[in-house]
């Protein structure tokens, strides 16, 4: 009924020029007593949620730092000294009158503390239930003495573009703060700045009402009062540019979140890229742009025993057209480990039929063991999507570097957030696997170390870590 209200009222705004100042103004009320309503409608559902942890981060000045880490870091001078403890703000909201409420996995990962306040102004002490970090999805959970109201969720595959969209948390720390926009986009994949922070799985909804810091984990909703998505993301320096998580994915999420703490997802075990990147490679034989080009098979995974090889195209899961690499990835971790799947396969032109039996992603904890600090030097993947936002060639080759300790031998050898290093001991870098072997093999204990490294536009420059004695 709200819905047929609201499009009868803009049908009728095209009449105002031909009518008199009373019906215009009816017009009007009756507009503005539709928005008012929906905030009272959902915001006693809405929460600001307090987090406290070990210590700040250097992004950490809002847990929604995520939101920084849209942009490709960019070299920047680190303060010396212990960093103070992590404080930070960010939005959510009620899914079950028992007291769970779902919020984004950044505003809660590195949390000790965590206090959810409500629309009362009451605050109550939460626990994690379960964290999701590649969907940047968890579940929280308060004991309230008093009588909860959950939101209705909605259906994000049905949401248009153009349609109405309204959202609600605290931006800044102002809470209850309510913006009104459209939906913008939909499907947003290969955001780099959020997959280097862990974000897998996107297909995001892209709208222009109004997300700040601090917006994080609260509703997207239609004008219906559903919620259609999750805040997540805005692009620093743009207007109106937001991103939200569809809420179809947290429908397949949260209950698993909610019984098992973690959500199981199948795995292959190899690198890909879209086939249409590919299109003008005739040896690949692509007759459409359709697909995912096999790059890497990883050692001892589903894939590597299966046989898949560099260059092979998966074409079909089980029988189902693969758009892209991104649907490969879904496709895969929808399945259970230990699923056997039937892979269609480009492999030299030929067209052939590959089984294989998935094992158990733990992509984002093999990823964060990989990150550990070298010589006080974290690095990570280099792909197409970082290279065009650093104005790079996709010839460049290398692993981008996210963070420098300070007084580390990385530091004191003008390594800095940003730089592309390219090799290392005089040997080609190309994943972050391959830089911690030649570390591993090159760096003896009061030796030096040669990296050659790429700072933005600049040259090739070379540089030397001193490896410290053991």
């Amino acid at each position: 009924m709200r819905k047929r209200n609201f499009v009868a009222v803009a049908l009728a705004l095209g009449a105002l020029l031909c009518t008199g100042a009373s019906f215009a103004q009816d017009l009007l009320h009756q507009i503005q007593s539709e928005y008012v309503a929906l905030h009272e409608k959902l915001r006693p559902a809405v929460v600001n949620i307090d987090v406290k942890g070990k210590q700040e981060s250097e992004s950490a000045g809002q847990m929604d730092d995520l939101f920084h880490f849209f942009n490709v870091p960019a070299p920047q001078e680190r303060q010396r000294g212990p960093a103070p403890r992590m404080r930070g703000t960010g939005s959510g909201f009620i899914y079950d009158p028992q007291g769970y409420i779902i919020t984004n996995n950044h505003v809660v990962e590195q949390a000790e503390e965590i206090t959810v306040r409500l629309a009362s102004g009451k605050e109550y002490p939460a626990k994690v239930i379960g964290t999701d970090p590649e969907t940047d999805l968890a579940v929280i959970k308060i004991e309230a003495s008093e009588p909860l109201t959950a939101l209705t969720l909605g259906d994000s595959d049905k949401v248009k573009v153009g349609e109405f969209a309204i959202a609600i948390g605290s931006p800044r720390g102002f809470e209850g703060s309510v913006s009104f926009g459209h939906i913008s986009a939909l499907g947003r994949e290969g955001l780099a700045g959020l997959t280097m922070q862990g974000l897998t799985f996107q297909h995001l909804i892209q709208t222009d009402a109004a997300i700040n810091l601090g917006n994080s984990g609260g509703p997207l909703c239609n004008i219906d009062g559903e919620v259609v998505g999750i805040n997540t993301a805005i692009v620093m320096g743009a207007n109106s540019i937001g991103f939200a998580i569809p809420i179809n994915t947290a429908k397949n999420t949260v209950p698993v979140l909610i019984s098992q703490g973690k959500v199981t997802r199948g795995y292959l075990g190899v690198s890909i890229d879209d086939a249409k990147n590919y299109q003008d490679v005739n040896t690949l034989g692509l007759p459409d742009d359709n697909g995912a080009v096999v790059r890497q098979v990883q050692p001892d995974t589903p894939a590597s025993k299966a046989g898949l090889q560099t260059y092979d195209v998966i074409r079909k899961v089980n029988g189902e057209p693969v758009k892209n690499a991104s649907e490969l990835v879904r496709k895969i971790s929808a399945f259970p480990p230990g699923t056997t799947v039937k892979l269609e396969v480009l492999r030299e032109k030929n067209t052939i039929e590959v089984d294989v039996n998935l094992m158990e992603r733990n992509l984002v904890a093999n990823q964060r063991a990989a990150e550990k600090p070298v010589f006080g030097l974290k690095v990570q993947e280099l792909n197409p999507q970082i290279l065009e936002r650093m104005g790079m060639g996709k010839d460049v080759k290398g692993v981008i570097v996210v963070d420098v300790e300070s007084g580390s031998p990385a530091e004191e050898a003008r390594l800095m957030q940003g730089d592309i290093i390219t090799e290392v001991a005089q040997k080609s870098v190309t994943s972050p696997a391959e830089f911690r072997q030649l570390v591993e093999k090159n760096a003896e204990p009061g030796k030096s170390l040669l990296i050659r490294f790429v700072r933005g536009n600049n040259n090739p420059d070379i540089t030397i870590i001193h490896v410290p004695k053991q």
